[in-house]
């Protein structure tokens, strides 16, 4: 059986969605969430149980009704998907010039016979280094303009691409701070990880890997919260980094939830797709018929990788407001200003 905990928080709390709202900094409000405790009663009693399963559901179906419903968000598909195809190309021409591949594994391009870039050399640190920093610093701006759009439109306004990006300039330069941190940390990876493999071409030291990618996924796990506080809390990246670590911290459980059934998600669409793909293109033997449809499949997975990257964003405004306000937001669950949709 499962309960309503949003209720149950009105109920107990007496919270009230339209109180003390908190404007941003130079440009209109964004979102009014009242500045209340983090989450501060959890009604499942703890991590883990059917309430965070429950609510990981339905704030993941939740984004993509919202996704659907406005259509117009799409537009942060393209911009996004124009931002991984900018960081593709540029590391792909930055492995063709230093010889050998950027990400361990990933063969992308044919070893020149001359070297232009020595890889782990400081030219290759800085273009590396300058590579990442660019790319996330992108990949951090639309992700805040796609916050602000969606908050926007959860306040009941209605919000255009132009009306994100504008509010996501309002907090450039802790963003800009970030995407530096971000760089640094993936330049420094890959410069151990290249020299790891220098001498036998393969990861020697597995613990060392491991240590990496759960620093990694912890970094990522922050990320998710620090560009909605920055963009919706009005902080400067000190507070904004303590209060994702809060964040993260009470939601944990739904986080998990919710990124696991992206991840399922994406593995049936490949699945599905696939298949028939196989079929066609295999089963008749030519060498074309192959490679169109490895090619068919490729743009395939990039479209869903773009539309997903703003599901993504759709999400994570959910997640950071109920972890404010302790409800997901109606808009979330077919409803507008509180009021089922017909």
């Amino acid at each position: 059986m499962t309960f309503d905990f949003s209720e149950s928080i009105r109920k107990y709390l007496a919270w009230c969605p339209n109180s003390d709202a908190r404007p941003l900094r130079t440009v209109p409000p964004v979102l009014a969430t009242p500045p209340i405790t983090l989450n501060p009663a959890q009604p499942d009693g703890g991590a883990g149980g059917s309430g965070r399963i429950d609510r990981g559901i339905r704030m993941t179906t939740g984004s993509i009704r919202f996704l659907f419903r406005n259509k117009r968000l799409l537009w942060f598909s393209l911009l996004l998907g124009l931002v991984m195809i900018f960081n593709l190309a540029s590391s792909t021409y930055l492995q063709l010039i230093s010889g050998s591949s950027l990400y361990p594994g990933a063969d992308l391009v044919a070893i020149p016979t001359s070297v232009m870039i020595a890889q782990g050399s400081m030219p290759w640190i800085a273009l590396t280094f300058i590579i990442s920093f660019v790319n996330a610093l992108l990949t951090y701006y639309l992700l805040a303009a796609l916050i602000a759009s969606v908050s926007l439109i959860l306040s009941g306004r209605d919000a255009t691409i132009g009306d994100g990006l504008k509010h996501a300039a309002g907090c450039v330069r802790p963003l800009v701070s970030w995407a530096a941190i971000a760089a640094i940390i993936g330049t420094a990876f890959l410069f151990f990880m290249q020299a790891s493999m220098a001498t036998s071409g393969t990861i020697e030291n597995l613990g060392i890997l491991y240590i990496a990618m759960a620093f990694g996924a912890c970094f990522y796990a922050l990320t998710l919260f620090i560009v909605p506080v920055l963009v919706l809390a009005d902080k400067d990246l000190i507070a904004a980094i303590t209060e994702s670590v809060s964040l993260f911290r009470h939601m944990w459980g739904e986080v998990i939830v919710c990124f696991t059934i992206y991840v399922l998600i994406v593995f049936v669409v490949m699945v599905l797709t696939m298949i028939p793909m196989i079929a066609i293109g295999f089963s008749s033997g030519s060498a074309a018929a192959i490679g169109t449809v490895i090619a068919l499949y490729m743009l395939v997975m990039c479209i869903l990788i773009f539309i997903g990257s703003t599901v993504m964003g759709i999400t994570i405004t959910g997640l950071y407001t109920y972890g404010k306000t302790g409800s997901i937001p109606a808009r979330f669950e077919g409803k507008r200003m509180g009021i089922e949709n017909a």
